[in-house]
């Protein structure tokens, strides 16, 4: 069996997944017509997706083990992980059915929450990166990121 990339590799990948995908949602909403939702639509399921996938092998995986040294950061990020998760309901909720039409109104209200959505994400990925990754790369050993890893890849969101 092929040896995994370790543990905060795999993460930072992801990040760096999630982050074409924000990047493309920002360019729409900062140039957001009516033509664009469809677009919209599909960029925010992809991150729900990858996000889903994501979170749960932190959660499951790796925050369990970093617990016993960082566990002030870690409720930090599980709080981080609720507010991008209600602010995803809420951007999904308005583009589940946008109108026909859309007004100016709901058009603001989808940059907003899109804006806030891609900077809360965005905020996660640099704190976990900046922080967690850090702690983890000085406490794990590399034994210990593989082991990770291997368990990461089974975890389903």
């Amino acid at each position: 069996m092929p040896e995994s990339e370790p543990a905060c590799d795999q993460l930072r990948s992801d990040h760096r997944h999630i982050e074409q995908c924000l990047d493309a949602l920002l360019a729409a909403l900062l140039d957001l017509t009516t033509e664009r939702i469809a677009g919209i639509q599909a960029t925010v399921r992809e991150i729900q997706n990858l996000s889903a996938l994501h979170f749960a092998k932190e959660e499951q995986i790796f925050y369990p083990k970093l617990k016993p040294i960082a566990a002030e950061l870690l409720a930090s990020l599980d709080v981080q992980h609720e507010e991008v998760r209600e602010l995803e309901r809420h951007v999904a909720g308005l583009l589940a059915e946008p109108p026909s039409a859309p007004d100016t109104r709901w058009l603001n209200e989808l940059r907003a929450l899109g804006i806030e959505f891609h900077d809360r994400i965005q905020h996660h990925i640099v704190d976990e990166e900046d922080h967690l990754f850090r702690l983890a790369g000085d406490w794990l050993s590399g034994e210990d990121q593989e082991k990770l890893a291997r368990a990461m890849d089974a975890v389903r969101p």
